[in-house]
């Protein structure tokens, strides 16, 4: 019942402070406070054992940094912290491409069911610029020892040309279906206009279903003098059935906030989801 929320130190009103709770539904906040390594441009998730972890950017440093605490769920107690770094074949890019002005994306992370001693598996995924000519891809990674070690990255989008994946966004269902979803340029080459991808996996993130387009390209620099950038005003919710987005997109004229339900039919952990329909309602 504790509400967590963790931000860019860089930008704090209490700096070097960037973390707070809630223990008492919202009704105050704690002092802020500072997390190792200072993480930045990434997101935080509970494990059902009650373990809160984050992922992002270290304040410095070419890697990603998770960090956990196993007692932010104890109230009267400081939140105390371990932080590990690791890789995930890339690092996050800004201030280019499709968004000149802003960022290209932020690390997600997330939890699966997973028969090991812990019972769960953690879940990182984001946009990240490779080596090599490719701008920027969707990369995954996981762990099933609380975020000590991880896996080799593991490729996401599926096309064969230097296209932008950005604003790579990640959420789990209950069972431990992995949806993944992002803008991509791939079908108009030499362009930004970017439209919405997805795909799945039914296997922990070792492999992923072919990519499928959800919908019509939009020109991400519209909106230009006023604002050069799109904010990234991305978030998913998965269930049993499929998941629920907010996304930001420029179909009229301007940057706007979508909402989206994508319905997959019978998704348990295990099945092949039936293939998602051509364009997502929004």
């Amino acid at each position: 019942g504790h509400i967590y929320a963790f931000w860019n130190a860089y930008f704090s009103s209490c700096y070097p402070g960037s973390f707070t709770r809630s223990t008492n539904g919202g009704g105050s906040y704690e002092s802020c406070t500072q997390i190792p390594d200072d993480p930045y441009w990434g997101t935080l998730t509970v494990a059902p054992d009650g373990t809160l972890y984050t992922v992002g950017v270290p304040l410095f440093g070419d890697d990603f940094v998770v960090t956990r605490s196993t007692n932010a769920q104890q109230a009267g107690q400081a939140v105390s912290w371990t932080s590990t770094a690791f890789a995930l074949g890339g690092s996050i890019d800004s201030n280019t491409g499709p968004n000149p002005g802003g960022l290209l994306g932020q690390a997600h992370i997330a939890t699966i069911p997973d028969g090991g001693p812990q019972g769960y598996a953690l879940c990182v995924l984001c946009s990240v610029n490779p080596v090599g000519t490719d701008p920027l891809d969707i990369k995954f990674t996981r762990s099933t020892n609380g975020g000590t070690a991880w896996s080799v990255p593991v490729r996401v989008n599926d096309d064969t040309g230097n296209a932008w994946q950005w604003f790579g966004t990640m959420s789990t269902s209950p069972s431990g279906r992995i949806d993944a979803v992002w803008l991509d340029t791939r079908d108009n080459p030499g362009t930004y206009l970017s439209s919405l991808y997805y795909a799945y996996s039914t296997d922990g993130g070792l492999s992923w279903s072919e990519n499928e387009r959800l919908s019509e390209a939009f020109d991400p620099h519209v909106g230009w003098p006023n604002q050069n950038k799109m904010g990234d005003y991305f978030h998913m919710l998965s269930d049993e059935t499929g998941f629920s987005l907010a996304w930001a997109a420029t179909f009229n004229g301007e940057q706007d906030v979508y909402y989206a339900r994508m319905s997959l039919g019978a998704t348990a952990a295990g099945q092949t989801p039936p293939p998602p329909m051509a364009l997502l309602e929004s």
